[in-house]
């Protein structure tokens, strides 16, 4: 019997964020009841699991500046460090790393949600154009909004930003915007909750997180034990 494939690599090399090993899987058939059965795309350092890579702090070439990464929503040793381990233990499909055939088929109905873990501004300025051609459609959200280099970033995905400030400076940058904020905190006029959680529409059937669309910020109320520590405004 022929086995049932459980996700590709899809990049092995080195992070734009720091030149470390990083590696880039899409795995299929998700359980996410938010996102829906979209591929998600796991953005990891290749030599260290992510758990202990998050607590002896070698997360940064996943991860970058990110101002909340101690306190990442992910649970590390659950889904993130399975996917570390399959990759380890050589399950995952490698007939697309670094490009190979990528302009197939396969991936033309997918709905990618980039960065399940990660921040895809750590992927090659080619991975990121080929895949977003080639999908169907797509999701992601980064950190590095604020950094000249990454400003191109602005064309796929939506800045991750904690406050009101920071999110008119992401928008004075180009980029639409993902607001995370405490639940006495109002949503502006330039923003619209999360339709997961204001609808129940899962992500997979809204892709409005996506920064070409041409739609409102998103914002969403916090959520999660680890999102207590952190000071919205």
């Amino acid at each position: 019997m022929k086995n049932t494939i459980k996700g590709y690599v899809l990049f092995d090399g080195k992070s734009e964020l720091n030149g470390k090993d990083i590696i880039a899987i899409a795995t299929l058939n998700s359980k996410n009841e938010k996102t829906g059965p979209m591929q998600q795309l796991w953005i990891l350092d290749k030599h260290t699991a992510p758990h202990t890579a998050a607590k002896e702090g070698k997360n940064d070439s996943v991860c970058g500046d990110c101002p909340i990464k101690d306190q990442c929503y992910v649970t590390l040793h659950q889904a993130p460090l399975a996917v570390w381990n399959a990759y380890h233990r050589g399950i995952y499909d490698t007939s697309f790393v670094d490009g190979i055939g990528m302009e197939q088929s396969i991936f033309s109905q997918w709905v990618l949600r980039f960065g399940a873990y990660g921040d895809p501004a750590a992927l090659p300025k080619w991975l990121l154009y080929t895949l977003s051609r080639i999908v169907k459609d797509f999701t992601g959200y980064t950190h590095q909004w604020n950094k000249p280099q990454f400003r191109y970033l602005s064309r796929f995905f939506m800045a991750s930003v904690e406050s009101v400030e920071l999110a008119k400076q992401a928008n004075e940058k180009g980029f639409r915007t993902f607001r995370v904020k405490s639940k006495e905190m109002p949503v502006n006029d330039q923003e619209i909750v999360c339709l997961a959680d204001s609808r129940n529409i899962q992500c997979r059937d809204c892709k409005l997180c996506n920064g070409s669309k041409m739609a409102k910020n998103i914002v969403i109320d916090a959520h999660g034990a680890k999102s207590k520590g952190i000071v919205y405004a």
